[in-house]
């Protein structure tokens, strides 16, 4: 068993997470605090562990930060493809992972489910500008595919191993372009289709090294990293074209 895992059960054993609320133990232990992007990453993997009062069903979900998605409808023109209607999403999380240890619909009623947002299409979205209804839930639906395909709207009911029925262990893998911000992560107990045990944690991902400069600097001084961009790339050109060279004979 590896140092990292033996530490989370070390953890899980001795650190209680404040839950919200609880009406049955439940013991967390942070999968992380921060994330940090550097220039070579590609993707992290992500374990939350936990402990719990006899058989039960748990449900993990990961929520990103909010994001705004431009969608277009491609229209044939001749021969050709053109970009079409447009419209604007926004509200909608950047990623979603609802991970359980049976399927959803057999765990928890459809009012539970939407009461703690268990639905990968019940999130709420706007659609601007305002359309139809029809033309609204058409382009809601198609935004909900491409976030399935793409792999951001994730549920899976194997992902979460149950150890002598009080022991839990789920591995979470995350992609390499992660949006920044702050993420929610939040575990519930459901025994006989009530939640009997909460609990909600949060991890920050954030650009670090070279790429947190940059960012920081084009936001913060915007001008000044232009006028810098420019400087940079007039002086490279100005050294290239300096350099002698061999012209073929």
């Amino acid at each position: 068993m590896g140092g990292r895992l033996r530490r989370a059960l070390f953890l899980a054993g001795c650190m209680l997470c404040g839950p919200a609320w609880a009406d049955e133990p439940l013991v967390v232990a942070p999968a992380a605090s921060e994330i940090d992007i550097t220039t070579d990453f590609t993707g992290t993997a992500l374990k939350q562990v936990g402990s719990m009062r006899g058989p039960a069903d748990v449900i993990i979900k990961l929520v990103g930060p909010k994001q705004v998605a431009k969608l277009s409808r491609e229209t044939k023109i001749g021969p050709f493809w053109v970009e079409g209607e447009t419209a604007k999403l926004e509200g909608a999380p950047s990623l979603l992972y609802i991970y359980a240890t049976a399927p959803i619909d057999s765990i928890l009623a459809p009012g539970e489910q939407a009461k703690y947002g268990l639905e990968l299409q019940g999130v709420p979205v706007h659609v601007a500008p305002q359309l139809k209804a029809r033309a609204e839930e058409d382009w809601r639906k198609a935004f909900f595919r491409i976030k399935a395909r793409q792999g951001y709207y994730v549920e899976d009911d194997s992902a979460i191993k149950v150890f002598g029925n009080r022991l839990f262990v789920a591995d979470m893998r995350l992609p390499g372009d992660l949006q920044t911000g702050v993420y929610t992560l939040e575990t519930l107990v459901v025994k006989q289709g009530k939640v009997v045990s909460r609990n909600v944690g949060q991890f920050t991902v954030r650009l670090s090294g070279i790429e947190r400069w940059v960012w920081d600097a084009a936001h913060d001084s915007a001008w000044l990293f232009g006028g810098l961009f420019t400087l940079l790339a007039m002086l490279l050109g100005f050294v290239l074209n300096a350099i002698p060279y061999r012209r073929g004979s």
